[in-house]
């Protein structure tokens, strides 16, 4: 241990000062800082011989929710997300990256930074987080519903660009036509669409996946329930049974 904390004093040269927290757990003190100035809570912790972990003890989670609440799946998608692509680790919210002698410093510098932006988070604006659900949407389909001929961006009545499908699926000879339905302009969409494919006599399945369908203007959601084939009332139901409903289509 003593020797990665000889390189970290000196690629910092010396600006920074190393706590004992416990046997083997080093806090570093370091001239990094959030956005609001507090010092970014950050330690490290002997694994074996010349392997050693960066991590946060669940610090900047906590710090995060003393003004922002992880409250959503959306929120959380975009925590994982933060996560995933600077190659963390999270287990019970200590966030980690694991680090040798020899990479230390760059190491330090990429994990604060990252800590940084999740304590950010409550920045982030609503429409930055409400466009999750569709690269959600759009990455599970992409993913896990290849065998069902997904195309995006599909107008079934071709001189007819404003009545856009956002996805459609070909499990039968038939198209399903799906729609993501966020927030009430879309669920208007998405009806008026499917109606007028009725009126143009297509055979076709309406289907929508909402985000948060109990969010929706009672009107909105009766007209929806009312013309479309099949609802899923969120992602995570969509995700657990897409698979399912489209396999049964192939029997139609």
């Amino acid at each position: 241990m003593e020797e990665i904390l000889k390189y970290i004093k000196t690629d910092f040269n010396g600006k920074l000062s190393i706590k004992e927290k416990r046997p083997g757990v080093y806090q570093l003190f370091l001239p990094i800082y959030h956005e609001d100035g507090d010092m970014v809570d950050l330690f490290i912790k002997q694994k074996n011989n010349n392997q050693y972990s960066l991590c946060d003890f669940g610090l900047t989670l906590q710090r995060l929710s003393y003004s922002y609440d992880i409250d959503s799946e959306n929120k959380e998608s975009i925590l994982q997300k933060i996560i995933c692509e600077n190659n963390l680790i999270e287990e019970d919210g200590n966030i980690c990256l694991d680090t040798k002698s020899e990479t230390i410093y760059t190491d330090i510098m990429h994990i604060t930074q990252a800590y940084a932006k999740i304590g950010s988070m409550r920045y982030f604006k609503r429409e930055i987080i409400e466009n999750l659900f569709f690269e959600m949407l759009d990455e599970f389909i992409i993913s896990e519903l290849q065998e069902f001929n997904p195309k995006k961006k599909v107008l079934p009545i071709p001189n007819r660009d404003d009545l856009e499908a956002d996805y459609s699926f070909s499990p039968n000879g038939h198209p399903i036509y799906l729609f993501g339905v966020k927030d009430a302009f879309k669920a208007r969409l998405a009806t008026i669409s499917c109606l007028e494919y009725r009126l143009q006599n297509l055979n076709f399945r309406g289907w929508v996946v909402n985000e948060d369908f109990e969010r929706l203007p009672r009107k909105d959601r009766s007209r929806l329930t009312n013309t479309i084939d099949k609802q899923f009332t969120s992602l995570d139901e969509f995700k657990l049974n897409a698979k399912s409903f489209l396999e049964r289509e192939k029997g139609h």
